[in-house]
């Protein structure tokens, strides 16, 4: 299915114009991603931590996490990216977290971008998962069923758990921009039964055979 097209409705004219002026991508993009945020956490305090650095990533390698593709429109058109970062913090008012680390690119119009979607991926949505994580890898194009949302955001179809989410503060904390956002919209909930899952650097399944024995 091919992308459809709609005309900016009310309100979309300021916020093309703020889109307009994030760059394509590159050492311009990074700097000016690197510019947006509303707080920024004190870190001058804990410079020499770099041991601790990599035995803190070699914990997390450990650590399974959910997969997402975050997807925005951008002023030269669609973007999106997929991260393993994705996380609940609040069910009333819903709200969700997740951090960008290299702030260019698709990641620096996410960074700026006014609204986006969080689409949750399930095991069968490994090829989006895949093309999303990856640099130049092709997106959005015939092959990638997709449709553009009237409020502007490209949606991937075929994806069960999409949530539509607005940015409510984005908290610069190292190299990382932290954000919570609040869930405005659920444009589906449903699971195929088999989640995805990043585990040391690769993709994993989830099914009930993987269920550990006496678990609820």
């Amino acid at each position: 299915m091919a992308a459809q097209h709609h005309e900016p409705g009310p309100g979309r004219a300021s916020e093309d114009a703020r889109l307009s002026v994030v760059p394509d991508g590159g050492v311009p993009a990074e700097r000016f991603a690197a510019d947006v945020r509303d707080l920024e956490v004190p870190a001058d305090h804990l410079a020499g931590l770099g041991p601790v650095g990599e035995l803190f990533k070699a914990a997390f390698a450990h650590h399974p996490a959910g997969v997402a593709v975050i997807t925005a429109r951008g002023p030269e058109g669609p973007v999106g990216l997929t991260a393993s970062s994705v996380s609940s913090v609040s069910v009333d008012p819903p709200i969700l977290g997740f951090s960008l680390q290299a702030r260019r690119g698709s990641a620096a119009v996410v960074a700026e971008a006014p609204s986006f979607l969080v689409h949750l991926l399930d095991a069968e949505d490994l090829a989006l998962a895949q093309s999303f994580a990856v640099s130049g890898a092709p997106r959005f194009g015939a092959e990638m069923p997709w449709e553009e949302l009237p409020t502007g955001e490209p949606r991937l179809l075929g994806v069960g758990r999409v949530l539509r989410a607005v940015p409510l503060a984005r908290i610069k904390a190292g190299p990382a921009l932290v954000f919570n956002a609040a869930v405005v919209d659920v444009l589906g909930a449903e699971s195929s039964g088999s989640p995805l899952v990043y585990h040391r650097r690769r993709f994993h399944g989830l099914s009930e055979d993987s269920a550990l024995p006496g678990s609820p």
